[in-house]
């Protein structure tokens, strides 16, 4: 009995479906929300917790800054009549000088803030892949999907179960 090759290759495709279709009902797969894991670990709270701890001093001179630049606004209104030209003056160029000073200061202080959530959300991000790759292989999962789900039933969510795993 002569075979023609569209048979053969007919034949082959219909069992790598049925064959696939087979390894796909035994397949486990799972979603997990990045969002949710980065903003209720408790990993994301200790870091929450740690730079408001490392930038408090910083803001707080901010914060210094801003008042001294608003009283010096306060007073240079309240006796701008009372001085004299140069006086006035000289009291404007310190105004103008400190809100430089403070812009610089704010700049150099909102790019180290960033630099550093950055840095930590990086460490972040590793160590919870690392804890959805430990679920997944503790529960013998295939395929656990995250970004660029556009839908996934409830039944397939771990990632409830993965923020006890970090707890």
């Amino acid at each position: 009995m002569k075979l023609s090759y569209a048979a053969v290759l007919g034949a082959a495709l219909w069992m790598g479906v049925t064959v696939s279709g087979a390894a796909r009902a035994e397949t486990k797969i799972g979603y997990v929300n990045p969002a949710a894991l980065l903003q209720e670990s408790p990993q994301a709270e200790q870091i929450q917790r740690r730079l408001q701890q490392e930038f408090s001093g910083r803001r707080d001179e901010l914060e210094r800054q801003q008042k001294r630049i608003r009283d010096l606004e306060a007073d240079l209104q309240k006796n701008a009549m009372l001085l004299s030209e140069e006086q006035r003056r000289k009291r404007e160029r310190d105004v103008i000088e400190t809100r430089r000073e403070f812009k610089h200061t704010k700049e150099k202080f909102e790019d180290d803030l960033r630099l550093r959530q950055q840095e930590e959300l990086d460490k972040l991000r590793e160590e919870l892949l690392a804890a959805v790759q430990e679920f997944a292989k503790q529960r013998d999962y295939d395929l656990i999907l995250f970004e660029g789900v556009i839908y996934w039933d409830q039944s397939v969510d771990v990632t409830p179960e993965v923020l006890k795993r970090l707890n």
